[in-house]
């Protein structure tokens, strides 16, 4: 299980690169989930020191996020979810987004329509 906050603090750095007007293709975002290399492509193409987006996370955590974002990548069609058609960080947002959802209902046992 993925810590909420953890979660909420990457949606917190995304959104921070794209009021930077950073962005990445949502086809190369989507293809590097695919691939399971999102996070390493994320820390290479946005280095901390030049951007502040701190993903300095244990392996472990690391690895859980490249599935959770492969799992959204082969199952979701994003333009019909979330209505996301160019920036792959607004996708990643979206992605992190769901899966809060997807933990909420595990830990609070409810349904979401």
């Amino acid at each position: 299980m993925v810590k909420i906050d953890l979660l909420a603090g990457l949606i917190f750095g995304l959104n921070a690169l794209i009021d930077r007007g950073l962005s990445i293709p949502l086809k190369e975002v989507k293809s590097l989930c695919e691939e399971k290399r999102i996070m390493e492509a994320l820390e290479r193409k946005f280095p901390f020191k030049e951007t502040g987006l701190d993903l300095s996370l244990p392996e472990h955590r690391t690895r859980e996020l490249d599935e959770i974002f492969y799992d959204m990548a082969i199952t979701i069609d994003e333009r019909k979810k979330f209505g996301i058609e160019n920036n792959g960080l607004c996708l990643l947002i979206a992605y992190v987004q769901e899966q809060i959802l997807q933990e909420l209902v595990k830990y609070y046992k409810i349904k979401i329509l």
